[in-house]
């Protein structure tokens, strides 16, 4: 049995939790990080050196990064039903999850540490703004492209829905009444009918 270690707060859990649900594996979550702590035990840091999580093991083989995870988990499943066999497909879809880990999810951190997370004193309304112009224009590119087409990626689901979508919902969080984003709304009115989204999700969610 597929053994996934995190906690259902953080982001980068949620995908791999996402993914395992959609692909219906039995798995087990050993709650690490967060109020749990448990990430610099030796027997953690064995797994990941990088002590942070998620961390899955997976018949004896200790994988950690999300997005690999993610890859691993696509790849193992005999039907590929979020990925693709397909070099090219495969491609687009591995610069989607780039995309989303190297410019869109550091720009939303960078408000959510502003707006959600507890700071000593309250930020101010030129950080918060500062921070919003680093999203807009993502999401504006993920607008474009997502008023040509159903998902991500191309035509159907696959892993680069799962971290771009949980990026999302914590910007529709945080800014419930920004509606410029019609495409990029429906699309994700269709990922919340997914019925994996739900059970992924302990945290709030829109």
């Amino acid at each position: 049995m597929l053994t996934v270690w995190g906690h259902r707060g953080s982001p980068n859990v949620q995908k791999v939790l996402w993914a395992c649900e959609e692909l219906g594996l039995h798995y087990v979550l050993k709650e690490t990080g967060g109020a749990a702590g448990g990430l610099d035990t030796s027997d953690y840091l064995a797994r990941n050196p990088n002590g942070r999580v998620p961390t899955i093991e997976d018949g004896g083989h200790a994988l950690w990064e999300s997005h690999a995870i993610l890859r691993y988990l696509a790849a193992k499943d005999p039907a590929q039903r979020l990925t693709s066999a397909d070099l090219r497909s495969r491609a687009v879809i591995d610069q989607w999850l780039d995309w989303q880990c190297a410019h869109l999810a550091p720009a939303i951190r960078a408000l959510a540490v502003l707006v959600v997370k507890p700071r000593s004193t309250m930020p101010t309304a030129q950080e918060i703004e500062a921070a919003r112009s680093g999203i807009l224009p993502l999401l504006r590119l993920a607008e474009r492209e997502l008023a040509t087409r159903d998902y991500v990626a191309g035509a159907r689901f696959t892993i680069a829905d799962i971290p771009v979508a949980i990026s999302y919902n914590l910007w529709k969080i945080m800014e419930p009444a920004w509606a410029e984003f019609p495409a990029l709304d429906a699309w994700y009115a269709r990922i919340g009918q997914r019925s994996a989204f739900k059970p992924m999700s302990g945290q709030r969610r829109v």
